[in-house]
């Protein structure tokens, strides 16, 4: 009987917070995950990894000549090749002792400052370098973690053309949609079950303001992957973490707590046979 291994992966927008290491090395001394990916991170990253090997957890940084919006930190036994980078996003082969997998990693333009054209022709310029990476490596095993700043029903992750990452495992499994006589592959976004109120949180992100079309929670932070990967992929394990070894992330008011990050963290894990 084959026996089961888990990549335990974490994402977080850190807003910057130069204090946010001690909630890091919180979460991982309850919940050491495989691979870290930070967003917005502006600490020493080799100074994150020597705290975490006082707790015998050992960690490296992972190389990027150009992209300075995302930082990946894994355990030794993830080896990594850089593929291909930018200013907001970076595309690695990754290698563990049993699977292969592409990871891109990315945190595209806000809403703040740029219009949605430019995260769609981002996110088009990211699905095509996905593409090519994964002739190189001859595999579909690929999965795009991040801060989207967009929701999952936007036009950058469902279009055709953009990522085309759609909320039906079913339908995504086809592994291609056409359009117009034009054949696109597909990613499938697992976020959308996280939606509502049904979960203990209603987004990764609380944004409020005086406009008539308004979503007030968003769910920017994301993960979506090939078909490839959707067997391999514990949706159980997804959640959008609202507290730290017991002790909430959140203000008062039920959202995100500035003094910590306008962001919360997700979590999820894949798969694989040893």
């Amino acid at each position: 009987m084959k026996e089961i291994k888990y990549n335990e992966i974490l994402f977080w927008n850190t807003h910057k917070n130069p204090e946010i290491d001690s909630y890091i090395i919180d979460f991982m001394d309850e919940n050491p995950c495989d691979i870290i990916i930070l967003a917005e991170y502006i600490n020493n990253i080799n100074g994150l990894c020597n705290q975490l090997a006082i707790l015998k957890l050992d960690y490296y940084v992972w190389n990027s000549l150009a992209c300075d919006k995302v930082k990946i930190i894994s355990k030794q036994c993830y080896k990594n090749k850089l593929m291909q980078d930018e200013k907001r996003y970076c595309i690695y082969s990754m290698e563990t002792a049993y699977g292969k997998y592409i990871l891109t990693a990315l945190h595209l333009p806000s809403k703040l400052h740029f219009e949605p054209p430019d995260t769609e022709f981002y996110a088009r310029r990211i699905r095509s370098d996905i593409e090519n990476a994964e002739e190189k490596v001859r595999h579909h095993k690929t999965f795009v973690v991040g801060d989207f700043n967009v929701n999952p029903f936007e036009n950058a992750c469902i279009n055709a053309d953009c990522f085309h990452a759609l909320p039906n495992s079913f339908e995504a499994k086809k592994g291609v949609r056409k359009v117009s006589g034009l054949s696109f592959t597909t990613f499938y976004n697992p976020m959308w079950n996280l939606f509502g109120d049904f979960n203990d949180i209603s987004g990764s992100y609380f944004y409020n303001k005086n406009q008539i079309r308004l979503y007030q929670w968003n769910i920017y932070d994301q993960v979506i992957l090939r078909p490839e990967l959707i067997e391999d992929f514990l949706n159980d394990s997804l959640k959008i973490v609202d507290e730290i070894k017991g002790k909430s992330i959140l203000n008062r008011n039920g959202k995100p707590n500035k003094k910590i990050s306008d962001h919360l963290p997700i979590y999820f894990e894949i798969k694989e046979e040893m």
